[in-house]
């Protein structure tokens, strides 16, 4: 991000405003790390959970 007083910024162009990651400049880097990595541990929470229901499944069946 450029240093810029308010009439400078607005003639840059959008590359030298915002930083070329997710959520640009709106979150801080390590709230895009916690968000990236919660958002990850929610996924294998859910998978965790679909595989625990198949294997129930499948010994009520068994038996």
């Amino acid at each position: 991000i450029t240093h810029a007083r308010p009439r400078e910024l607005s003639a840059l162009s959008k590359r030298h405003k915002t930083v070329t990651r997710t959520y640009g400049g709106s979150r801080c880097g390590k709230c895009v790390r916690n968000r990236i990595s919660r958002a990850f541990l929610i996924e294998e929470q859910k998978i965790v959970a679909k595989v625990l229901k198949a294997q129930q499944i499948t010994t009520k069946s068994a038996k």
